[in-house]
């Protein structure tokens, strides 16, 4: 875990946004006990796509770093850029403006698919470049403290010195007629349905997982002690430069394409120790049906199963809370006094089917909670009285 802090850090930085569509959604990041804050997000309700910006689409993730803040805080400010760019995404937007709604519904998906494949690719060697001072053009930088380099042996480096920095990756595209989520790591998402259907959108990459450490063990790795090479507790992600041959990193989406069979079977990223490679998972929409998404960190989910967010999440709008950053500010407070001791970020995007109930909300329980402690303190002091009068 890392050192801790004497004292948990609550100041939480919240964000609310609606989609075009009238989706309202938030998010909360909670640095708590960990002495820095690694977690980073996105939110990106416009998506464009060549010369056209699709509607009904958007772009939600979060990324939990670890080894430093780098890996996760450029994915945050540059992936929803990447997918955008991806040929697959592109071919998928031209695809909506002129094939029947039928015909392309499901070879859609498997565009959104590959595009969102190609671009967590994509996204760890820009992260791998970006470490080598060799900035990509229309990318957002991340502000470090530490100098960059062009020359080869200062590049090779510096690239050792921050190749320790990684990040948890879960994104979830929201369309107008599907789900999908892509995952890699153990940041996690799940979907509240009514009836109280809880549907994972995503797994957990651990590496002593059977297929996990198969893969780990075929590269050359090894896992110990849940970890792998005894060190890293997730199985895939981006960054984690150490657990990868930079050869393939390095190496763009086209090219990876073009090797042949033979090559591919020791040169692709899904062949990695540690692959960015993400699962994919895909939903139908149903707006009769869905109430909200949640996207959280590991720092919710170890405290809580999925079954309990949803709980929480379905209970808060049922008392009445409309305001989504609201809820997501609760679930992290929650999730601090179960004892969570990592970074926590929630996100929750709101859904048709989710109603609104009646009550006070997340203010009605901050204010019960200050009573109770107003009236434990007071006990407290009565007790003490006492106390100190029989001992007199």
């Amino acid at each position: 875990m890392g050192n801790l802090l004497g004292s948990p850090n609550t100041e939480k930085e919240t964000h609310t946004g609606r989609t075009p569509d009238g989706m309202p959604f938030g998010v909360s990041s909670m640095q708590g006990w960990r002495v820095h804050m690694e977690d980073a997000h996105i939110t990106e309700v416009q998506l464009p796509a060549a010369e056209t910006t699709l509607k009904g689409h958007a772009l939600f993730g979060v990324f939990d770093g670890h080894g430093g803040t780098f890996a996760a805080f450029y994915a945050g400010n540059n992936l929803a850029r990447v997918f955008c760019q991806q040929p697959k995404w592109i071919e998928y937007a031209k695809q909506q403006e002129t094939s029947s709604q039928e015909d392309s519904l499901q070879s859609g998906v498997q565009l959104l698919k590959e595009a969102l494949r190609d671009a967590f690719i994509e996204i760890d060697r820009e992260i791998a470049l970006a470490l080598r001072g060799q900035k990509v053009a229309d990318a957002v930088d991340v502000d470090t403290n530490h100098q960059h380099h062009s020359d080869d042996e200062d590049a090779i480096r510096l690239l050792q010195e921050e190749g320790d920095s990684g990040t948890t990756a879960c994104v979830v595209l929201v369309t107008p007629h599907f789900v999908i989520c892509a995952n890699a790591g153990d940041s996690r998402s799940v979907m509240s349905k009514q009836g109280g259907q809880v549907v994972e959108l995503s797994f957990d990459h651990k590496p002593d997982d059977e297929d996990e450490e198969k893969r780990i063990r075929a590269a050359g790795g090894y896992v110990a002690g849940g970890r792998v090479e005894g060190d890293l507790a997730v199985s895939r992600g981006l960054g984690d430069f150490r657990f990868k041959s930079m050869e393939v990193v390095m190496a763009s989406v086209d090219d990876l394409k073009k090797l042949d069979e033979t090559q591919a079977l020791v040169s692709q990223p899904e062949q990695q120790k540690v692959s960015p490679v993400p699962d994919i998972i895909v939903q139908n929409r149903d707006a009769s049906k869905d109430e909200f998404i949640i996207i959280a960190c590991d720092g919710v989910w170890d405290v809580n199963t999925n079954e309990e967010c949803i709980r929480i999440v379905s209970e808060l709008f049922e008392e009445g809370e409309s305001d989504v950053g609201l809820i997501c500010e609760e679930l992290c407070d929650l999730c601090l006094n179960k004892g969570s001791k990592d970074n926590m970020t929630a996100l929750v995007v709101k859904m048709d089917a989710q109603k609104i109930g009646e009550g006070g909300g997340v203010m009605a329980r901050r204010q019960k909670r200050e009573e109770d402690e107003a009236e434990r303190k007071a006990e407290e002091v009565n007790r003490n009285k006492k106390t100190l009068g029989a001992n007199q």
